[in-house]
């Protein structure tokens, strides 16, 4: 063998590794460049949120002061001294009872309970009227016939049926909350393209496999979609239940704040409302939505 085909082994030798090492740093490469470029992107969401939160602020403040509003618009700096004050749990001046986390605690609790009666049956409701025509066509109907009535026309008929109990308070958060989830989880089964279907099929799924793999994937963006209108549906029915239909709970705390004229105790409760309602449907939502449709990289734009 020639010194000239030797050389040229060796170059042939050499050229997969090459062409791995060069791969292999190109990967890294751009794993490491859509990482920052998430971080960069998250932290302009925050900048840009706490920027036009500031403005808001900004401009509450100037209304209130410009106008002499203080009696029934606080400035910010009340109101957050006030929320403070009863995180800390200075009953100074406390009209309502138990403290304020008894209060949060009775409203989460009886939130979570309509919020997850409603998904519990709105969610395979909407997959089975979605997916199956005959059944659609038997109770679409029904549950579109219901869908009109607000919310709120709820509560007296709540309050004959369970009187003024937490009872009375679920069932109104379960008959706002079940629609949202309802057509957004109806809404998305019956939209799949038949391409995918089919394409199942011929990869061999049939039924749960074929719900598994194809239906349910396409679906959660729709029904996370439902399940963020429904919370907050279901947050702010639990202030009108808790308004008519209890004696404790966040909603109380409103009512008895307006009739004891404190709009600074009116906006704090409305504050903490916001945050609990926030972390709600980052906590629920966020973590579905990372169990499901990034982890199955499912295009939801």
């Amino acid at each position: 063998m020639t010194t000239e085909s030797t050389t040229n082994l060796q170059v042939r030798a050499a050229i997969p590794r090459t062409v791995a090492i060069k791969g292999s740093r190109t990967t890294e490469d751009f794993l490491a460049y859509e990482k920052a470029k998430k971080r960069k992107a998250t932290i302009r969401r925050i900048f840009r949120g706490a920027v036009g939160i500031f403005g808001l602020l900004v401009l509450w403040h100037i209304m209130s002061v410009a106008y002499d509003l203080q009696l029934i618009l606080p400035t910010p700096f009340a109101v957050l001294r006030r929320v403070y004050g009863m995180l800390t749990l200075d009953t100074t001046r406390w009209l309502y009872g138990p403290n304020v986390y008894v209060h949060l605690a009775l409203s989460f609790q009886r939130a979570m309970i309509g919020f997850g009666l409603a998904a519990a049956l709105a969610i395979p409701l909407g997959l089975l009227i979605g997916r199956i025509p005959t059944l659609r066509e038997y109770l679409a109907p029904v549950i579109t016939a219901f869908y009109p009535v607000p919310g709120i026309a709820w509560i007296p008929l709540a309050i004959l049926w369970f009187g003024l109990s937490d009872k009375a308070v679920i069932f109104v958060v379960f008959m706002t909350a079940f629609f949202p989830l309802y057509f957004s989880t109806e809404a998305g089964a019956r939209q799949i393209n038949p391409l995918l279907i089919d394409a199942g099929r011929c990869f061999g799924a049939h039924r749960l496999k074929l719900f598994y793999h194809v239906v349910l994937p396409a679906t959660v963006p729709y029904i996370t979609t439902g399940m963020r209108i429904g919370l907050g549906g279901a947050w702010r029915m639990i202030v009108a239940g808790e308004m008519l239909a209890s004696a404790e709970g966040i909603g109380y705390m409103l009512m008895e704040a307006r009739f004891n004229f404190r709009a600074v105790d009116l906006m704090t409760a409305m504050i903490l409302i916001s945050i609990i309602g926030y972390l709600t449907e980052l906590l629920i939502v966020r973590l579905i939505e990372k169990r499901t449709t990034e982890k199955w990289e499912v295009k939801t734009s």
